[in-house]
């Protein structure tokens, strides 16, 4: 699974740590429909950025996820508006107020105390 993360990026947390992670961009219809369905696990440090999203669904997945709900403030800086821990498989959520797109990390890939705070992402390759 990890073949399909290619763009990696920095979360730089509250306290201002810098995070390496690996993002994929999730955007044809399937990708944004299955997103982490059916997935055993989900390595660590490993995202799934879904741009212009408003809610999401964690119905046919196997293990809780971190979502950090974000903005894009400039081309390849996500600003965090929100941090839900450990989402439950089986449940709806609707993004917060603000918020543009959602990372899908597995759960407990960052600290509560510590959240990111920004994602900083390459510029998109075409």
């Amino acid at each position: 699974m990890n073949d399909r993360y290619l763009d990696e990026a920095w979360a730089v947390t509250l306290s201002g740590k810098r995070a390496p992670i690996l993002t994929h961009t999730c955007r044809s219809f399937l990708e944004r429909f299955c997103g982490l369905m059916l997935k055993r696990e989900v390595p660590e440090a490993c995202g799934l950025y879904f741009p212009n999203c408003r809610s999401i669904h964690t119905c046919m997945m196997r293990v809780p996820i971190d979502v950090v709900w974000v903005r894009e403030d400039e081309p390849g800086l996500l600003e965090v508006v929100s941090f839900d821990i450990a989402l439950r498989p089986w449940r709806f959520f609707v993004a917060p107020r603000g918020a543009t797109g959602c990372v899908e990390f597995r759960a407990e890939s960052f600290d509560p105390d510590d959240r990111p705070a920004k994602i900083a992402r390459p510029e998109q390759r075409e």
